[in-house]
């Protein structure tokens, strides 16, 4: 199964160094996600339009929580914490996915129409301290619970790719692990590879 690539963006990068990066990681990369939880609908079309501008291509943009946003520059994707309700109507060439913290929200969100799922946080991670992680044994119990494509998230690197893989998982969430590397576009591709090469 081919790995699919979602990078979120780090609420430290401003949207300048946010383009910069994600321009590197076009190539090897499926989807980009805006995430800004403070902002109004208008902030984040401003920021969404500066990585348009920059040529971050708008079917691969992901907005989170901003119908308005992701409808007025046809973007290709809508992200929804788990408490969000479904918007009642949109275009059907939006895709849509919900976060998940549970087994039980992950099989609503499922019943309710999302497109896939983002499942964590996997690993212990610095965005999430204190709080117990997920793990691959509980996500494989997930994956083969519900089944549209669940995306793992938190703490996920090079060296434990493989791991979500082997849970049956469709692909990978990832924030520090490209942010704070100097050569993002790399690490993107290592990733690609150690998931095609680990065995099932």
């Amino acid at each position: 199964m081919k790995l699919e690539l979602h990078v979120i963006s780090s609420p430290k990068q401003t949207v300048q160094e946010l383009a910069r990066c994600w321009l590197r990681l076009v190539p090897e990369v499926d989807w980009f996600h805006l995430r800004y939880k403070q902002l109004s609908d208008d902030e984040l079309m401003q920021r969404a339009k500066a990585l348009l501008s920059a040529g971050i291509p708008a079917k691969s943009l992901i907005v989170n929580s901003s119908v308005t946003v992701a409808e007025a520059l046809g973007l290709g994707g809508i992200h929804l914490p788990e408490r969000m309700p479904f918007p009642p109507a949109m275009s059907p060439a939006i895709r849509v996915g919900k976060s998940v913290h549970s087994l039980a929200a992950a099989e609503r969100a499922a019943d309710e129409g999302a497109d896939y799922l983002m499942v964590g946080h996997i690993f212990p991670s610095a965005s999430k301290p204190g709080l117990p992680p997920l793990g691959s044994g509980q996500l494989r119990v997930w994956v083969e619970q519900v089944k549209i494509p669940m995306i793992a998230v938190g703490g996920i690197g090079t060296g434990n790719v493989a791991e979500i893989k082997r849970a049956g998982c469709h692909g990978i969430a990832v924030i520090s692990a490209v942010v704070d590397h100097e050569q993002p576009e790399r690490v993107a591709r290592e990733l690609r590879r150690r998931w095609e090469n680990a065995d099932c």
